[in-house]
């Protein structure tokens, strides 16, 4: 009858312990999901009223534009983009700071203006010039730089004085192709 006992009392103690391991799983499974509960309500706290109505007013802000005018031929060119998380709930005059070198022209719901003037012509156009006495076909970088395409051995002094005229003041084209035909027309 001894050995009966003792092994009920194995399975008890046994039993015991497998008891103990579950409810001490459970425990930690239970505490670890009101860990995550916290953290999670941590992030979720609402804005603050002031960021909030911030928020909601630069829902309306749809678009950030910039608009850089060129000197030397007068065309503007504009970028649109969509207005930043960071700039949202900014002042005129914080915008300024930021975009140095920029002024805010529109500021209102719908978008947001600012602009510049650059020395130059916009990237990628064409000019038909004089270097060292013969013509030649540049190109524009944007930032008031010009760099050779082709040097040509078309003599200034073969054009006529109308032609000339025309070359010592630049011809300034958007197309290259529409560059290379007047190219074409100066060599005839």
């Amino acid at each position: 009858m001894k050995k009966i006992i003792s092994y009920k009392m194995v399975a008890i103690y046994i039993f015991a312990i497998f008891l103990g391991a579950m409810t001490g799983y459970f425990i930690s499974v239970k505490q670890n999901e009101k860990e995550r509960e916290a953290k999670s309500a941590k992030y979720e706290k609402p804005f603050p009223i002031q960021q909030e109505a911030l928020a909601k007013r630069a829902d309306f802000y749809k678009k950030l534009i910039f608009e850089t005018r060129y000197l030397e031929n007068g065309e503007v060119v504009r970028e649109e983009q969509k207005l930043t998380p960071s700039l949202y709930g900014k002042s005129k005059e914080e915008l300024e700071k930021i975009y140095s070198g920029w002024r805010v022209i529109k500021f209102d719901d719908e978008e947001i203006v600012l602009c510049r003037e650059k020395e130059g012509l916009p990237p990628d156009y064409y000019i038909i010039s004089v270097l060292d006495g013969y013509v030649v076909l540049l190109k524009s970088d944007g930032n008031g730089h010009k760099e050779v395409v082709e040097k040509t051995d078309i003599s200034i002094e073969s054009l006529t004085p109308f032609d000339r005229e025309r070359v010592m003041e630049n011809i300034v084209t958007k197309d290259k192709d529409e560059a290379y035909q007047i190219l074409a027309n100066l060599s005839s």
